[in-house]
């Protein structure tokens, strides 16, 4: 249950994160201030939840720098929340910005924070990972979330979630990319060579995790952004449901090899 409790926090944590960073998107003011607002309060509400799930079990987890740059985080985004409510959120930018840095910090200190001893390249390739993963789950929520603006506004501009759209699409192609060095790079091992024959039950769970994580998505990203272009947001909102489902559930299975086999990841 230990196991499963810090893969949620992760995922969470990346998503708040990825998120928060993506608020900072310039087109996203045409939208209005409630959108600022409820997003904020959104990936607010994901960091606690997943805090309260598979945080600190002790006062060494606390200082540990992974969480100590992540509580940072979480207080960044909490005034930036405040000052939402008696500012414009532009006066709040740097707010924005400053818990971002911080929260993708912390994804440097994952690695030790885990219990893995592992080389500079390797701990570098998993950082810039981190970053893209968190980067992808939240372009994937904020765009789901626009959708529905389009429902009760249809006469927003269409420019914001063409533009997170965009970037849905190359950060899957780009999480994807950086899989498969990954596993190109580890193919001597024999781990890898096994699980992708299938001859360990790991196997079972790389092959979902590509099929579900990296290859659903990346046929699903340039329908959405087709919808996106036909102005079609009801669909492409509906597709951007499915494909983040499926990226959710790649996030967990790579997070489950992260701590049982990164060979696998």
């Amino acid at each position: 249950m230990e196991r499963i409790q810090i893969i949620l926090f992760l995922v969470l944590g990346q998503l708040a994160v990825g998120g928060t960073a993506l608020l900072a998107l310039p087109s996203l003011s045409t939208v209005g201030l409630s959108f600022y607002r409820t997003n904020g309060i959104v990936f607010g509400i994901t960091f606690l939840l997943g805090y309260f799930i598979g945080g600190p079990t002790g006062s060494t987890d606390l200082l540990h720098p992974f969480f100590i740059f992540l509580f940072l985080f979480a207080i960044t985004l909490f005034i930036y929340n405040l000052r939402l409510w008696f500012r414009h959120p532009y006066s709040s930018a740097m707010l924005l910005w400053a818990a971002s840095l911080l929260g993708v910090v912390s994804f440097f200190f994952i690695p030790s924070y885990i219990g893995q001893d592992i080389s500079i390249l390797r701990h570098l390739w998993l950082f810039l990972y981190f970053v893209v993963s968190s980067l992808l789950l939240g372009s994937g929520v904020l765009a789901m979330l626009l959708g529905h603006s389009y429902l009760t506004d249809p006469t927003l501009s269409i420019v914001p979630l063409h533009q997170l759209s965009r970037l849905f699409m190359g950060l899957v192609f780009l999480e994807g990319g950086l899989v498969i060095i990954h596993l190109i790079m580890a193919a001597p091992s024999s781990d890898i060579l096994d699980a992708l024959l299938l001859r360990t039950f790991e196997g079972l769970y790389l092959w979902i995790r590509l099929a579900i994580g990296i290859i659903g998505p990346m046929i699903l990203a340039p329908m959405i952004l087709a919808t996106v272009r036909e102005r079609s947001t009801m669909s492409a909102t509906g597709l951007l449901y499915v494909a983040m489902l499926m990226v959710i559930i790649g996030a967990l299975f790579s997070h489950f090899f992260l701590l049982v086999n990164p060979n696998l990841i």
